[in-house]
This record gives structure tokens, sequence and C-alpha cells, in this order.
């Protein structure tokens, strides 16, 4: 007489003299269960591990790469392409440095509307990353064109110091 693996629970109480439930390897549905468990576990340790986090100096050559494929070339901008900010953030993804998986940089304006003595031709913007003390300024000239209903092509120009604007 053979004994169908289907009429096994598929958890019972634990041989190690607790009264806890744990899964039932004699059960298909048990091992499934330690089986997704485990690949579970591992998932989760791995995305612990590899979830990206730049460092201070990758941000830096990061910025500066940016920087210098910024200025290489014109840019054309119209109503529906986004401002400078984005432009930076895509320069910033697109300079290959940074942890492998990306990583979380934000671009954000920086000019004060309430500052008399701001050079009114040129815009700042601050770079930071995730879990990361650096930030740089970006200080880009000519300004952002105002709302472009057509393109217009501009030449940037684009210093950076190191820390907040």
């Amino acid at each position: 007489m053979s004994k169908d693996h289907d009429d096994e629970p598929i958890f019972v109480r634990s041989k190690w003299g607790t009264s806890r439930y744990v899964y039932n390897p004699n059960n298909p549905i048990g091992v499934a269960l330690v089986i997704g468990s485990l690949l579970f576990a591992a998932g989760g340790m791995y995305y612990l591990f590899s979830s990206s986090s730049w460092s201070e100096g990758e941000l830096r050559d990061a910025v500066h790469t940016a920087v210098r494929d910024l200025e290489s070339e014109p840019h054309t901008f119209s109503s529906w392409t986004g401002g400078y900010d984005r432009l930076i953030r895509d320069a910033l993804e697109e300079s290959g440095e940074g942890p492998s998986n990306g990583g979380m940089v934000y671009v954000d304006e920086a000019n004060d509307p309430y500052d008399e003595d701001a050079d009114p031709s040129v815009e700042r913007f601050e770079v930071t990353a995730k879990d990361v003390d650096a930030a740089f300024c970006l200080s880009v000239s000519p300004p952002e064109p105002e709302s472009a209903l057509e393109n217009i092509t501009v030449s940037l120009s684009i210093t950076v110091e190191e820390g907040r604007c």
C-alpha cells in the first residue's frame, strides 16, 4: 500500500520540542513553501546589499563628466522638452559614473527669488544624492528659455562649486 503525499498536512508540529507549526516537507505544497521562503529571503538579502548608493567621489566624477558633456554641444529646447534640471539629471545618469543600478540623484533649482543681488543671467541648481553628504552647486548660463513655443538652441556655460548653493 503506497502513501499518497497529498494526504499529508501542509503544516506539522515542530519536532524540536516546541508547539510551533512548520512547513511539512512531505507535502508538495509544503516543499514549495520551503523553497519559496528560501528564494524570498535570498532575494531580499540581495536587494538590501545591492541597493545603490553613491559615494562622494562617484557623485563628484558624475557631476564633472555631466558638465563637460553638457558644455560640449548646443542643446535645443521647446515647451515639451523639459528644463535645465531634466537636462542635468539626464546627463548625470548618462555619465557612466555612480552605482551600477542607478541610485537616486537629485537636481533641485536653487535660485532664490528674494535675493536682489542674484545675477539674472545665471540659473543655479543643487545636485545631491541619497546617502551622500556632498552637494554641488551648478551655475548655468544663459538662463533657461521662457516657455519656448518653437525650438531654441543654446550653448551652455556651467560652473561647478562644491557645497550647497
